[in-house]
């Protein structure tokens, strides 16, 4: 009898605990830990964040899901010693691990520019997106009392994924503001340093992006390095190196995430909380411990490179780095992590978007994009937790 310990119930660590259940020899125990007992599909943030989709639509209860014989354990988790096999949590009993899933998931990151972390809001989790919209409105609303100009400016910091689908819901959902509070035009800004967005994507998928933020007055602010954020306020230089402030009362950040920093703190051999995992995804020296989702950096073979941290990837590490432990448990060989792409696509709003489906990333855009995005949705849910779960929660409004 043995002992798996997955820490994170996000999309690596739900789908681990799923091939996990069918992997372990019986008698084995299983435990499952999270700071939260709701899993966030959290690749719908921008959408609770900009307050075009309830809360409720993007959660469910860990609990609900997982077999009877996994034991959760609600606590958060502050130090992982692997020579000791001893996981430290936050007002609960330490816990002890045969075999061990880290799957802690991401923090903002800020890159160190100043007052990033204090004047800006962040979008972490449910919590801090919530934040954000409920932010967002009190400060519109309260424009009929300051009359302060810059309450109706709005500054997104960032246009990677996150920033780019935040800036798409927004333009939905702020002209619904601006005619509920009777306030002039709310000003939507992005401020990015690339001179492009998104560099997954083909250049004629950027242009149809940033085409569609023209449409929407979206004005984007390429080639700004940004310095500092001020209260109210983006430090940020021009390409001609030149310092400028953008004024707003709505900031956002969406610059960019690390690993959690349970990783730094446990004294992993880390970059950005993210630590180099072996082909099967086990620690270097650890075989006993994989490592998956945000906290780690999978090679790509073909690219040496890492993979992105996607939903898509994390959901497949979480079921390899299962099955590894499977095979383990009755005395058999691990197999390398192999990752099939089944496309990418990043949401420009409820009915548009962009994106980059199948082995030959066929381009598509506008609705049809938008549509595969909602089945992309329905899916992760099906792999983190069940049928049952895509039917009660899914996003069926593909047709408008």
């Amino acid at each position: 009898m043995a002992t798996t310990v997955v820490l994170g119930g996000g999309y690596a660590g739900m789908r681990a605990v799923k091939f996990l259940q069918k992997s372990l020899p019986s008698g084995d125990e299983l435990i499952l830990v999270d700071k939260t007992a709701i899993h966030t599909e959290k690749t719908n943030l921008h959408e609770v964040a900009a307050g075009t989709i309830d809360p409720d639509r993007i959660t469910y209860d860990i609990r609900s899901v997982i077999g009877k014989g996994v034991q959760f354990v609600q606590a958060a988790v502050t130090h992982v010693d692997i020579d000791q096999k001893v996981i430290t949590l936050a007002e609960q009993a330490d816990l002890n691990y045969d075999y061990l899933v880290l799957a802690l998931g991401f923090q903002s990151e800020t890159f160190g520019v100043a007052g990033a972390d204090t004047n800006a809001l962040a979008m972490d989790d449910l919590a801090s997106s919530q934040a954000v919209y409920q932010h967002i409105e009190a400060t519109i609303k309260g424009y009929r009392e300051t009359k302060d100009h810059n309450d109706l400016k709005i500054a997104v910091c960032g246009a990677g994924f996150t920033g780019i689908e935040l800036l798409g819901e927004l333009t939905q959902s702020l002209p619904k503001l601006q005619a509920k509070y009777g306030t002039p035009a709310i000003k939507l800004v992005c401020l990015e340093r690339m001179p492009s967005i998104l560099p997954m994507f083909t250049q004629d998928l950027r242009d149809y992006a940033l085409n569609f933020m023209a449409k929407h007055q979206v004005e984007m602010m390429l080639g700004s390095i940004i310095e500092a954020i001020k209260p109210g306020a983006v430090v940020y230089k021009d390409s001609n190196d030149q310092s400028h402030e953008f004024a707003a009362n709505t900031i956002i950040w969406t610059v960019g995430v690390s690993g959690s920093q349970v990783i730094a703190d446990s004294g992993f051999d880390q970059r950005r909380n993210r630590v180099m995992v072996e082909p099967d995804l086990s620690l270097k020296d650890h075989p006993e411990v994989f490592i998956v989702g945000d906290v780690a950096a999978v090679m790509d073979p073909a690219s040496q490179r890492p993979y992105p941290t996607t939903a898509q990837i994390a959901l497949a590490c979480g079921e390899q780095a299962a099955k590894n432990i499977g095979a383990l448990r009755h005395n058999q060989m691990t197999t390398p992590f192999v990752y099939h792409s089944s496309g990418t696509v990043a949401s420009l709003s409820d009915r548009d978007g962009i994106g980059e489906i199948f082995s030959n990333n066929k381009p598509v855009h506008g609705y049809p994009a938008s549509v595969l995005k909602k089945v992309i949705t329905d899916r992760s849910l099906v792999e983190s937790a069940h049928l049952s779960t895509m039917f009660s929660k899914g996003r069926f409004d593909l047709y408008h």
